[in-house]
C-alpha cells in the first residue's frame, strides 16, 4: 500500500518550535527518498516552509478540514494510506485526520511532526485521533512502503 504525505500549513509564516521543523525535515526527506506522494496544503497561498518538488501538489485551503473544497481526494491515488504532519493539531491536522478516517483512509499521524497552540495540545490530540482509529507513529517510524 502506498503512503502518501499530507503536510497542512508547513508555512513560513508559522511559528514552529525547531523540534518539529527538524521532524517535519526529516519525515519530507523519508517521504521523497521512498518515492511518496508529498502533497503540500496551505492556508489560502501563503509560502512554504520546504519548496515543492516538481510534481508535488500544492492545494490551498480555506476550510479546517484539508478535503474542503482543495480537490485533495482526486489528488490521492485509491487506497493510499495517508501520513498526516503539520501546524495546528487541534485544528487543521485534526479536521483533515477525522475526515480523511470517515472517508475510510487509513491514517497515521506522525508524532513530534505536529504542533497545537499549547504545548499540551499535540499530545491530547493524538490521545484523540487515537481514539477515532488513526495509528500515532514518530517521524523516524511513519512507514512509506
Amino acid at each position: 500500500m502506498a503512503t502518501a504525505l499530507l503536510l497542512i500549513d508547513v508555512q513560513h509564516d508559522m511559528l514552529l518550535s525547531p523540534s518539529v521543523s527538524a521532524s517535519l525535515r526529516t519525515l519530507l526527506t523519508r517521504a521523497r527518498n521512498a518515492g511518496a506522494i508529498v502533497v503540500h496544503v496551505r492556508s489560502e497561498g501563503r509560502p512554504l516552509l520546504f519548496d515543492s518538488w516538481p510534481g508535488e501538489p500544492v492545494l490551498d485551503r480555506a476550510a479546517e478540514d484539508s478535503f474542503v473544497g482543495t480537490g485533495l481526494a482526486e489528488t490521492l491515488p485509491p487506497g493510499t494510506r495517508l501520513a498526516i504532519a503539520g501546524v495546528w493539531s487541534e485544528h487543521a491536522v485534526s479536521a483533515t485526520t477525522l475526515e480523511a478516517l470517515a472517508r475510510g483512509y487509513r491514517v497515521v499521524l506522525a508524532s513530534g511532526a505536529h504542533e497545537g497552540f499549547s504545548p499540551d495540545a499535540a499530545v491530547e490530540v493524538e490521545h484523540a485521533l487515537a481514539a477515532a482509529g488513526a495509528v500515532i507513529a514518530g517521524a523516524d517510524a511513519v512507514p512509506f512502503t
